[in-house]
């Protein structure tokens, strides 16, 4: 495909194609990022890309990234939920040992290289969005996830918790 039939497919399709986002992901930001990626992808193999297709391909290369971006963000959920688990208040765990989890989470943390580490206390313990994090930083939200994500994968492996099989989290079934 030619360079001014792509511009022409850009600007024609690119609020269509956001809004075709937002219908799976109810982000702003998110779904210009998702609609961004797919325009990158397309530019990079826009030799392959045929006219007569362009549209329909786009359409779908963005429902499969809103779909690849929803399921990343379910395991993201599920981790945050795991960590919450582990570090509250339940009557059922003797003080003693909530005390050792938390010192091993924290050894684990501090273990961590930055700029894992400071990611993770400013999305957790200062409590600020990936976005925040992100343009602080000068990175991609993103790329804050996969330091969240390391992080979080690096906990579950220090305190022992979780099934082997990746993308497991304890208390979670395939039926739940």
């Amino acid at each position: 495909m030619k360079t001014d039939h792509f511009e022409q497919l850009y600007r024609r399709n690119y609020a269509r194609l956001y809004y075709y986002a937002f219908r799976f992901v109810a982000d702003e930001e998110a779904c210009r990022d998702i609609v961004n990626d797919v325009f990158e992808q397309a530019w990079k193999d826009r030799e392959q890309l045929q006219e007569a297709t362009a549209v329909a391909c786009l359409y779908t290369r963005t429902r499969n990234r809103c779909i690849d971006y929803l399921r990343h963000r379910q395991v993201e959920q599920q981790y945050a939920a795991f960590l919450r688990t582990l570090t509250s208040e339940d009557p059922s765990i003797p003080p003693g040992e909530r005390e050792e989890r938390v010192r091993r989470m924290e050894r684990c943390l501090e273990r961590m290289t930055d700029p894992t580490r400071s990611i993770v206390k400013q999305c957790y313990y200062d409590g600020k969005k990936y976005r925040e994090v992100a343009e602080e930083r000068g990175i991609t939200p993103d790329g804050v996830k996969k330091h969240i994500m390391k992080a979080l994968r690096m906990l579950r492996e220090e305190l022992g918790c979780g099934e082997k099989r990746r993308g497991k989290v304890p208390g979670k079934t395939d039926e739940t």
